[in-house]
């Protein structure tokens, strides 16, 4: 029988003074009050209340919404392999998942898959940057949809 492993946190959850960036806006703070994951590895702290609330809604949201973007993404995969592999690239179809899949992800930019990712920028900055990506492709991807329709010039 394998021996079971006790959890040991050895995160800094409680301590005054250690600065972190704060999750929602990623300025530093060193404020041990509003910790989103407390016992998590690495702390993920918010600098006010206010930023606490935000990260918090956000979170339980993500929470809700996350399995429901994954599946939207995973059907933007097989819609757009089906496109290559069966469709024999005819102009309407190919960019069309495409097109899917940057709309979805600027609906919800769930891109990263860990809080601490977000950090140097914080949720609000790399949300921004996510939906900016996003807005891009779909420009871009309508462009080509365009031009293979025929309705914009190429």
């Amino acid at each position: 029988m394998a021996k079971r492993r006790k959890f040991v946190y050895h995160g800094h959850h409680g301590i005054e003074g250690q600065e972190a960036a704060c999750l929602w806006c990623g300025k530093p703070t060193a404020s041990h009050e509003y910790v989103v994951n407390p016992g998590g590895d690495p702390v993920l702290k918010c600098c006010c209340e206010e930023h606490f609330e935000s990260t918090v809604s956000f979170v339980n949201h993500d929470a809700r919404m996350r399995p429901l973007f994954y599946v939207a993404v995973g059907l933007c995969a097989i819609a757009s392999w089906i496109a290559i592999a069966f469709l024999d690239f005819q102009p309407v179809w190919t960019p069309m998942p495409f097109v899917a899949l940057s709309a979805v992800i600027l609906i919800w930019p769930r891109v990263l898959p860990r809080y601490e990712y977000y950090l140097p920028l914080g949720l609000v900055k790399t949300r921004k940057i996510v939906r900016a990506i996003a807005l891009v492709a779909l420009v871009f991807s309508l462009y080509v949809a365009g031009v293979r329709l025929g309705v914009l010039p190429g």
